[in-house]
């Protein structure tokens, strides 16, 4: 059965990932999976390590199913489960491969350092699952969804992932009963700017006329407002957030291709440039 993956913050009580799973839950009529992670250095000890691994793992199931009945309301149907593992992404990459997973729900930790790669950046490259990303500090009175969509795409491939993106945007708008909205990041050449050989107006007026049948297409289609599409030039990871920011979005629904190796992880890409500067949970959609 199709049910909902949160990756629960425990050390610090934090409910931010419970409370939005909650709401995700309510929302489209799924059940949850909490899965607490617990890791420790304990082979120093002069011990038995299993028991006083099974020790650890009671003690937080003990706390985790105290934070689970303060934050979760009793009509969510959920289940618990107390997980030793160190390499949270791996365990969750699995288990997203082997169960049917609508989304993977974790609280968003944006304080990474160039070269460490967080749970986050793991998950965004490499889970299968939808990857929602919830916010610990939004935008005041944020409440729409904006939806992020490569509007002058020919790729198929690219196609394809436009449709999964508006899907998902447009269910998550539905069920929180908000407004839908689209941007696109119109290509943009600042050296060209800095020579007066382009111009930011110009360019986002060239691009308004040309994608006009494309977007005319996508509001009958998807029965969103023209109003609701918004083209601006520059660069997406300032786009995006500006955006969200303007049209009060409380998520952001945006396609990644994840990047491996040394590349991957000092470069990042488009979601994780863009995951610095937004103030509003993501939702993160794979090919």
């Amino acid at each position: 059965m199709s049910h909902i993956l949160v990756v629960a913050d425990l050390l610090d009580g934090n409910p931010v990932a419970m409370l939005k799973a909650s709401e995700l839950a309510e929302q489209h009529g799924m059940p949850v999976k909490f899965v607490f992670f617990c890791h420790d250095n304990i082979t120093h000890l002069d011990c038995d390590l299993e028991q006083m691994q099974a020790d650890i793992i009671s003690k937080v199931k003990e706390r985790s199913e105290a934070l689970l009945a303060e934050h979760v309301p009793a009509d969510i149907d959920y289940s618990c489960e107390v997980v030793w593992e160190k390499r949270i992404h791996q365990w969750v990459n699995r288990y997203v491969k082997e169960n049917q997973v609508s989304f993977v729900v974790k609280t968003g930790h944006r304080t990474e350092t160039l070269m460490y790669t967080s749970t986050d950046w793991h998950l965004l490259r490499e889970c299968e699952a939808p990857i929602y990303l919830s916010s610990e500090k939004q935008w005041r009175r944020s409440q729409h969804v904006l939806a992020a969509i490569d509007l002058e795409t020919k790729n198929e491939e690219k196609l394809a992932l436009n449709d999964k993106i508006l899907a998902q945007a447009k269910d998550l708008a539905a069920a929180s009963k908000s407004d839908l909205h689209v941007c696109y990041t119109v290509p943009f050449s600042r050296l060209l700017n800095d020579f007066g050989l382009q111009y930011k107006d110009e360019v986002e007026i060239k691009a308004n006329k040309k994608l006009k049948p494309v977007i005319e297409a996508l509001a009958n289609e998807h029965n969103i407002p023209l109003e609701h599409f918004h083209l601006k030039a520059g660069e997406p990871e300032k786009v995006i957030p500006s955006t969200a920011a303007k049209v009060k979005a409380a998520v952001v629904v945006l396609g990644i291709v994840g990047r491996k190796g040394l590349s991957g992880s000092i470069i990042g890409n488009t979601a994780e440039q863009i995951l610095t500067l937004l103030k509003t949970d993501l939702l993160a959609i794979k090919p």
